[in-house]
């Protein structure tokens, strides 16, 4: 009877073990979230609207799959096998397209003028989202699976969303007045990346606290628009968490 008993108990631990590891259920919140990523990604407008939802989707998302009574943090990553049976780890689309889209827009659309200032922001937001992680789940208990990936998996794109949604958030709500600067621009040239993408470049004479001459990019449009020698005006703003950064007029 003891056999049997203990089983029965041995039965009952894989079983809740394997339900903690259960794939979260949030399916409707990950095609929302491919949508509205593919849409900002190719087409910002309305810009403010578009990121500011994608920047919460990520919080809700764990916000509700906790709610079904604090899942393992496993929940929140995929994994399986590929062709050569090796496995795979893929955490959940409302985390990691949402910080990999906002990051890339980031890159694209905003200049820093220190990447240091953005340290403490960013790590603020970072501590912050690890509460809220492990806030609404619980650690792995069991499983045959790494749980090194799994964490790492996670927090890697945790980490990413909550740096490029600092910056972003600096950038996009910041209503300070801008500083306006001149410089001269001595050359330009266009950039071709290894799959055909164009990246248009201003080499400019020194302004403000940049005392050499640097590259700056900016659109296509601004490019065809200004010439060798033109002066142009650089605008540079305080942000949001003071985190400055600057556009081309």
């Amino acid at each position: 009877m003891s056999k049997v008993r203990r089983n029965r108990r041995q039965q009952q631990r894989s079983k809740v073990t394997f339900s903690k590891l259960t794939f979260h259920k949030l399916n409707w919140l990950e095609y929302l979230t491919v949508g509205l990523s593919v849409w900002f990604l190719f087409f910002p407008k309305p810009y403010e609207i578009l990121f500011t939802v994608l920047l919460c989707i990520p919080i809700i998302g764990l916000v509700l799959n906790g709610l079904t009574g604090r899942p393992s943090i496993a929940s929140l990553v995929e994994i399986w096998k590929d062709k050569d049976g090796n496995d795979k780890y893929d955490v959940a689309d409302f985390i990691d397209i949402a910080a990999w889209v906002i990051l890339f827009r980031v890159i694209i659309d905003y200049k820093f003028e220190s990447f240091y200032s953005l340290i403490i922001p960013g790590t603020v937001a970072f501590a912050i989202m690890l509460i809220i992680l492990f806030a609404t789940h619980n650690h792995i208990i069991n499983t045959d699976k790494s749980k090194t990936w799994i964490y790492l998996s996670l927090i890697v794109n945790v980490f990413l969303y909550s740096y490029a949604g600092t910056y972003g958030a600096n950038c996009v709500y910041d209503n300070s007045e801008p500083t306006v600067y001149q410089a001269e621009v001595v050359n330009k040239r266009i950039s071709r990346g290894s799959r055909g993408s164009k990246s248009y470049i201003l080499k400019v004479t020194p302004w403000g606290h940049h005392y050499d001459q640097e590259e700056i990019s900016v659109t296509s449009d601004q490019y065809n628009g200004i010439q060798t020698g033109q002066t142009i005006n650089i605008d540079l703003k305080k942000g949001l968490f003071n985190i400055p950064w600057f556009y081309v007029e």
